[in-house]
């Protein structure tokens, strides 16, 4: 079992900050505390009781897993008539990635974005994907030629050290964690100044009609009846774009 060295030089331990050692097969502490390995997968998870929200949609997430890409791609058709993996390229595009750069990715679901930010990145970028359900990263693990590190973690706590990636992406589900806001300070501070900072959402465009697609959504996905989040401080260059047909929006920022 390795990982590459550049991801052994930043992860921190998610509680403390502090430096983990990869030793005995598992990522330890200096005070003996561990983060065991779980199906190949480093789980850096804190805090160890989820909270209420985060529990919930582990567990949905979990099971949910092998058909959520299926699914995804039958409800764009239904509401918004687009072909999804199109609008994915699209979606990667709009970011500003360069080759070479290191990336993390939050909350990645089964994958279904990496092909596209690998094929920016190139061969020589640095790819670490981070999810709180093991089930979406054993997805993801089926695209071994991506050449993507990965581990199971929150999103509120990010297990790395301050400025580690050149860029962070995360598309949907930041406004049901237990502590959005926490989570999009994460964001900035594991990305060094300059990078880029991005994240989408659930949200619908004014210039969608009220109708029944929008009441389909917001029962489908409570995700629509959250308030959109306070930006972090410490960004600029902040672009917001219409994504999904208008379903979805997306922010990038930099650092």
């Amino acid at each position: 079992m390795t990982y590459p060295s550049w991801f052994l030089e930043i992860v921190r331990c998610p509680e403390t900050g502090s430096q983990l050692q990869f030793i005995d097969k598992c990522f330890m502490r200096s005070d003996g505390t561990k983060y065991p390995i779980i199906g190949g997968i480093p789980s850096l998870v804190f805090p160890r009781k989820m909270g209420k929200e985060d529990a919930k949609w582990q567990r949905f997430y979990n099971r949910f897993a092998p058909l959520y890409d299926l699914n995804e791609r039958f409800m764009s058709r239904l509401l918004t008539g687009i072909n999804l993996p199109v609008e994915r390229k699209r979606i990667i595009s709009l970011l500003g990635l360069t080759k070479g750069a290191r990336i993390l990715e939050v909350s990645p679901g089964p994958g279904v974005f990496q092909p596209y930010i690998r094929e920016v990145i190139g061969s020589n970028g640095e790819f670490a994907a981070l999810d709180l359900s093991l089930g979406m990263l054993k997805q993801c693990r089926k695209r071994k030629a991506l050449d993507i590190t990965l581990a199971q973690g929150n999103g509120s706590y990010l297990p790395f050290a301050d400025e580690s990636f050149d860029a962070l992406f995360h598309f949907g589900g930041v406004n049901l964690f237990d502590n959005p806001e926490r989570a999009l300070n994460e964001f900035v501070r594991v990305v060094h100044k300059g990078g880029i900072v991005s994240w989408a959402d659930e949200g619908f465009s004014s210039n969608l009609p009220d109708n029944w697609k929008k009441r389909f959504a917001m029962k489908m996905n409570p995700g629509y009846k959250k308030p959109r989040l306070t930006k972090p401080s410490g960004l600029i260059n902040i672009r917001e774009f219409e994504v999904c047909g208008g379903f979805a929006y997306l922010i990038v920022a930099n650092r």
